[in-house]
This record gives C-alpha cells, structure tokens and sequence, in this order.
C-alpha cells in the first residue's frame, strides 16, 4: 500500500511541476521516447481502466540533457535572471 501512495503523489508531483495534465504528459513523454531521451518500461500490471501500469526511466542521453539544463538553470539563478524562489513548488517539501 506504501509504494502506491508514494506512486500516486510522484505522478502529483509531475504534473504540478510541468503545469500539464496526465494526457498532454503522455503525448511529452512519448516525444521525449522518441528522441531516446527516456524509455519506457511495462510493470506487468494493470491500473485504472485496465491500462498497464507504465513506469519511466531517463537514459544516459537524458542523464546529459538533464544534467546541462541543471547548469543553465543555476547560471540564470546565479545572474539574477531568476529570483531562487522562481522553481520552487509547493510540492518540493514533499516527503516521499
């Protein structure tokens, strides 16, 4: 019962933080397969409505995206181009 609470206020989690809801992050998130950027893994089970239960891992390629976003995230904080409050979300104080 524990991971599927921690399962549900991940998915929360997402879709606050991208300010999309879960069919327009479906269509994200197979661009972002198609680009090799992440890939997506069938859990062998099934969810609501019967759909299977995907789960999603970022690959090397999108370790390196990632990774230089970070960078030029921080570089903007660090120029002042972005107040430190701009990224925060209230579900960063989350506890998982």
């Amino acid at each position: 019962m524990r991971s599927n609470e921690s399962n549900t206020k991940q998915l929360v989690r997402i879709e606050r933080a991208t300010g999309i809801d879960r069919k327009e992050l479906k269509n994200l998130l197979n661009k972002l397969v198609k680009m090799e950027l992440i890939e997506n893994q069938d859990s062998g089970k099934l969810g609501r409505g019967g759909h299977p239960v995907v789960h999603w891992e970022v690959t090397e390629n999108g370790r390196m995206w990632r990774s230089d976003i970070g960078r030029f995230i921080q570089l903007g904080q660090r120029m002042e181009i972005y107040p430190k409050d701009f990224f925060y979300l209230p579900s960063d104080d989350m506890k998982i």
